[in-house]
Formats: C-alpha cells, structure tokens, sequence
C-alpha cells in the first residue's frame, strides 16, 4: 500500500515538473518577436486599458490596422465638439477575432464605443484562435494571456510545445522573425497608427488573386455570432455601445458584374442585420473600393486609402452622437500603382495563358492555363514572369496535369498563388524553387496534395517568411517546413 502511495506521489511529482521544465525552457530562450508585427499587439492592448476617459474601439482583424488613422479621427470629431480617444484595436486575423473581443472587454467603461470592423472570411467570421501566433504577441506581454477565455488558455496550453519548438528553431538557424518592412513593430507609431508609407497598390494585377471575397456565400459561425451578441450585452451594461461597421473590400476581387456584386453586397448586409443584435452603422456599399485605394492584399488599404476610410468611418458615427452636419475634409487622390513592372521575358513557347480582365474588358495580367506540346518531354521548367508585356500572376488549377516527365520547377517572385493540388500529377518531380524575396508565395491547404516528395527552394533572405508568416493571415507553410531548404 505504502508503496503505491510513494509511486502515486513521484507520478504527480514528475507530473508537476513537466509544465515547470517547459517554462523554464520557454524562459531560458531570448525574445525573437519584440521587433516583429506581433509585437505591437501589446501596446494596443495598453492603449485600451490606460485610456482616460471615453473611447472609440475600433476592433476586428488588420483591415483596422492598415485602414485607420486615430489622430484623424480625434482631428475630425473635436472639429464637431466631441472628445474622444481613438484606440485601433485589430491587428492579425491568424489571432483571430474572437480573442480580440476577449482582451476589449474588460477595457470597457461608461461612455465608450466599439465600432467592430470584421473581415468577410470564414476564419474571421468564427470563434477560431491561432494560440501560436497568440504567443508571438505575448512573447513580452504575459499579461495578454489573462485576458482571453479559460478555452483559449487551454489551447495556449496546449499549444505551447509547439510554440517553443518554433522558438528553438529560430535559435538554431539564427535567422530572425522579419523586423522590417511594413509588417514590422516600428511601423507603428505610439498612438497604434500604421504609418508605414504605403503609397499605392503593390499586388501585380491589383488585388490578391488567391483570395477572391465572395459575399453572397460569407457564412458567420453561430458560436461567434452568440459570442458578438453576448459581448454587446456585456458592453450595455458597462455602459458602452457596441456598433458595426464594414471591412474595406478590393472590387477587383468580388466576382461577377455589378448587378451582381450589388446583389452580393445586399445579401451580406441582411446576413449581418439578422445575426448580430448591435446596430449597423454603416452603408456597406460604401466600404466597396477600387483598388487603387488598397495595398497588398483585399482587405488592407494604402496610406491614401486609410484616410479616405477614416472619414467615411467617421461621417457614419456622427449621427450616433447627435451630429447630422458633413465632414469637410479634402480627401486624397487615388495614388498610381506600385507594382514593379514585369520584367521582359522570352516567350518560349512552352506554356499556354489565359488572360485576367477586368470588367471593362482591359486584360491587367495572365495566368498559365497549361502546357505545349514541346514542354511535355521536359524535364525542367522555368515559369516565365511576363507575357505580352504583362505580368504573369497566377497558375489555373489542372495547367500541369501532363507534366508527368517534369523533375523541377522554377516559378517566379510575380506568381502571387499557388491553387489546390497543382502538382498531384507530377509523379517525377522532385524540387519546386519559388524566386519569391520580398514575400511568399500563397498557397492553399490542399496545394501540395500528392506531391510529398517534392523539396521547396527558397532565398535564403526569404526563408524567415515562410517559417513566421506574412502578412496578417495564418502561415500556410507550416504544414511544411521540414521540406523548405535554402539557396
């Protein structure tokens, strides 16, 4: 008896020092994310809670983060007679929304307001947690941990083994998370303004081919959406006002004519009216812009754009403070593109192209729609990143079915995606080097379906994109590390 008590005892023992162990672990390795993006979460977390006075939230994902101006908008609603601090609380749609919701909360006092800004994605629209990239925020910031749900504290628990070995890997390859840039903690100023120059639209054909916004088929998972209402509750009774507002949408990535994008958007706004109990604030065809008024992806706006987005924000809140007179504030022009130029490339009579138009019928880039029959016997292929004086920007799904006798393919830094199960057919190939350096190449879960034998080269300069991420979105690379090697 005595002995299964001693053996009982050294179990709970070894039991209570393995979370120990891991803490010292985590504790003994330096901070490698202070620099990065992560690291600004912290700060706005801290701008929430030490506000005096009434406050104006704006949460949600990044599109708060690359679409808000707070000195603005404090600009803008003293000219009307109302004191407000403006806190941009949306950072990173891999966290997710729901955790931000969590850590606003508490923050919440008589008199403020929370304007909620939610990217129109699956991930976004539910109550997913990215508990890794929530450590990365916490890394010097512990307190932040306290401030979600007991569930999300499990899965941070749960998922701190993973966060160290990520961790441990940046000590081992002595390559650091990305620290400059836009997507960087210096690109932030003290008040939580991005204010990295972002001076026009970087994407090749003008908006982000690999994630297409669909608004008639958004779906909101009922969990969040009881989790919203709860949380506009909980903000009543603290005496707060809960508010929705709309995520800036690139047009050039709805699908479909303009009746039908009307139609899309009509659809979207009845779906947020009927699930979410907090006032809509604003006109969503409002937040529908051209791209010229974004950055690098559908959802981020460009310098111009952010303020353009501002006042629009700002003229619908108004009303709810019993203001009905217009803003008068000069708004930018729409600044010219800034993707580089594609460079010249031989046509080599190898691949086949499908042009991307948009809908005036102007033909902004190509895509690779298949191969010739001349590429069929090859056994090495380099995607050229022009054609016809225009940039080649994407891969349809199906253009390498025939490639079986294909060992190696080298895609240009101008390919922006990457689609479901595009090498499944590919039996030979053996290595894929993506020229990508200043960002990744997107790819989708299922785009290296039947392809595990296949090795990925990347720059070495790059490399730390596809280990952390970039960008706001989850990292869809780490699935595959172990098979990214340098050059």
């Amino acid at each position: 008896m005595r002995q299964r008590i001693k053996r009982a005892v050294v179990f709970l023992l070894l039991l209570a020092l393995v979370p120990c162990a891991l803490l010292l672990t985590g504790a003994s390795l330096p901070s490698y994310y202070q620099d990065s993006y992560y690291a600004e979460m912290a700060p706005m977390y801290h701008r929430l809670k030490e506000a005096e006075g009434p406050k104006i939230v704006v949460a949600g994902g990044s599109n708060v983060a690359f679409g808000l101006d707070s000195g603005l908008m404090e600009e803008l609603l003293a000219e009307k007679g109302y004191s407000y601090t403006v806190c941009p609380f949306g950072l990173y749609a891999a966290v997710g929304t729901s955790a931000m919701l969590d850590l606003s909360l508490g923050t919440l006092h008589p008199g403020d307001i929370v304007l909620l800004s939610v990217e129109p994605t699956a991930d976004t629209m539910s109550n997913y947690f990215g508990a890794t990239a929530f450590w990365k925020c916490a890394e010097d910031a512990p307190e932040l941990l306290l401030g979600v749900s007991r569930e999300k504290q499990s899965a941070l628990f749960g998922n701190y083994i993973a966060y160290l070995q990520e961790r441990y890997a940046i000590r081992t390859s002595g390559i650091l998370p990305q620290a400059e840039g836009v997507y960087a903690k210096a690109s932030f100023n003290d008040r939580c303004d991005l204010v990295y120059p972002r001076e026009g639209n970087a994407m090749a054909l003008g908006y982000d081919t690999s994630a297409p916004v669909d608004l008639a088929n958004v779906s909101i998972d009922p969990a969040f959406a009881e989790q919203v209402n709860e949380y506009c509750e909980a903000a009543r009774k603290a005496g707060a006002s809960v508010y929705l507002t709309f995520c800036p949408v690139n047009r050039s990535a709805m699908s479909g004519s303009q009746a039908e994008q009307e139609d899309a958007v009509r659809s979207f706004f009845q779906l947020c009216n009927s699930t979410f109990l907090c006032p809509i604030l604003s006109n969503p065809f409002s937040y529908i812009l051209d791209s010229g008024w974004f950055y690098d992806s559908n959802f981020h706006l460009n310098s111009a754009g952010a303020v353009c987005r501002t006042v629009y924000l700002t003229q619908d809140l108004l009303p709810m403070l019993g203001c009905y007179e217009e803003l008068t504030y000069d708004l930018p022009e729409m600044p010219a593109p800034i993707a580089d130029a594609p460079a010249a490339a031989e046509d080599t009579g190898l691949f086949t192209f499908e042009p991307v138009a948009d809908q005036a019928g102007t033909v902004l880039g190509y895509q690779v729609s298949g191969l010739t029959a001349a590429a069929l016997a090859e056994t090495s292929l380099t995607i050229p990143s022009s054609y016809e004086g225009k940039p080649v920007a994407g891969i349809l799904p199906g253009a390498l079915d025939r490639a079986v006798q294909l060992e190696q393919l080298q895609i240009p830094e101008s390919i922006e995606s990457l689609p479901d199960r595009l090498f499944q057919n590919c039996s030979a190939l053996t290595q894929i080097i993506l020229e990508h350096r200043d960002q990744p190449c997107s790819i989708t879960e299922h785009t290296l379906d039947g392809a595990d034998q296949v090795r990925i080269l990347v720059p070495t300069e790059a490399y730390s994109l596809y280990r952390d991420g970039y960008g706001c979105e989850t990292n869809p690379w780490t699935p595959y590390l172990d098979r990214i090697y340098t050059f």
